[in-house]
């Protein structure tokens, strides 16, 4: 199950406290640009007039792969707050969710790297940005890090791939 990152389009630009561009997206993401030359070249990315010529502009947004939750998703537990001395090393390893139960890795603090593994697909998790986890699916997490995270179960109703 290997598939295109889809796209969405820049509706504006906002810098985060280090002072790098977020470009926030129609689909409710947000992506860093930067121009860090010899690596990353962004020089619009610098003057107001080159961000303000990017609105529009459509990006690859990694998030919007993530599996979706059924509207009809219900939280039936929840786990303790984990860290790096107290995550069970099975989440760290590949695993999978039971048939009917969804998942929702929420980073408190930190950042936390979810695994996707039949996606090929790894995403940086972090305050604000929760990971969705699809029933059967192989993943795993690792932390990056001093992070701590805990993990929302969910049960849904609607069979899976219907929503």
């Amino acid at each position: 199950m290997t598939g295109i990152d889809p796209e969405a389009a820049i509706q504006a630009f906002r810098q985060d406290p280090e002072g790098d561009w977020v470009a926030e997206l129609a689909c409710g993401h947000s992506q860093h640009i930067r121009h860090r030359p010899p690596f990353l070249f962004a020089e619009w990315v610098t003057s107001a007039e080159g961000r303000d010529a990017h609105i529009g502009a459509r990006l690859r947004c990694k998030l919007c792969r993530m599996p979706q939750l059924p509207r009809d998703a219900v939280e039936y537990k929840r786990t303790a707050s984990f860290d790096a001395r107290t995550v069970p090393a099975a989440l760290t390893r590949s695993h999978r969710l039971k048939r009917d139960t969804w998942g929702e890795l929420v980073v408190t603090s930190g950042r936390l790297l979810y695994v996707l593994e039949d996606e090929d697909l790894a995403l940086m998790l972090q305050p604000g940005v929760v990971g969705r986890v699809a029933p059967e699916r192989p993943h795993h997490v690792e932390l990056q890090g001093d992070t701590t995270f805990y993990i929302r179960f969910l049960r849904s109703h609607t069979p899976q791939g219907a929503c």
